[in-house]
């Protein structure tokens, strides 16, 4: 697993999300971890004002980064699972830490 390609994603993925850019944020994720959004979004603050990847831990085949969502009420702290699925880079797992 490529963690420098997985900090890219991750950070684009952080920033989509915090620009309100739904569409893109969610292109990122696999039809398992587009199940588990939706409880993930209640956790984040809102306004989002500014996201960034804390940690990068890589697994095999998989990597799990980190992410320190801002906003004006608090934060939150989501640990997204990336793998490759059909050749491409994904997010099969999401989790409020």
């Amino acid at each position: 697993m490529d963690e420098n390609l997985v900090r890219q994603r991750a950070e684009a993925h952080g920033q989509a999300t915090v620009a309100g850019d739904l569409k893109r944020a969610g292109s990122d994720l696999t039809s398992e971890a587009m199940a588990q959004a939706p409880g993930v979004m209640r956790s984040m603050p809102s306004p989002l004002t500014a996201s960034e990847v804390t940690e990068l831990a890589a697994s095999g085949d998989e990597c799990v980064a980190t992410i320190r969502y801002v906003g004006e009420s608090g934060e939150a702290i989501v640990a997204s699972r990336w793998a490759e699925r059909d050749g491409e880079l994904k997010i099969v797992n999401l989790e409020v830490l």
